[in-house]
């Protein structure tokens, strides 16, 4: 069973990302225009709220997997888990900065 600190952060990442996921909602969908050129200034203005959320989303979900594959038995994936998340919030945050 995984307990401690990995189980916190999964904890907080989920309340984390309820908070995310409606901001996001009600600023695109329901206070923002969907028109390309407003998209696309409010991408701008909150891109540092995209990149938390990535990193957010990328540990919930690898840690997620991990939690899972720990609880099937397998062994050695706390490193494969790190690798994994290292790569995704990299090439994550590549992409945000490249728009």
């Amino acid at each position: 069973r995984v307990k401690g600190l990995s189980w916190l952060f999964q904890l907080l990442t989920g309340i984390a990302l309820v908070g995310f996921v409606g901001y996001h909602f009600i600023a695109t969908h329901i206070a923002g225009s969907l028109e390309y050129g407003e998209v696309l200034k409010r991408f701008n203005e909150l891109k540092l709220f995209y990149a938390v959320f990535l990193v957010v989303v990328a540990y919930h979900a690898f840690n997620g997997l991990k939690i899972i594959a720990i609880e099937l038995g397998k062994k050695g994936v706390s490193k494969m888990f790190y690798v994994l998340f290292v790569v995704a919030v990299l090439y994550g945050l590549g992409l945000l900065l490249s728009l």
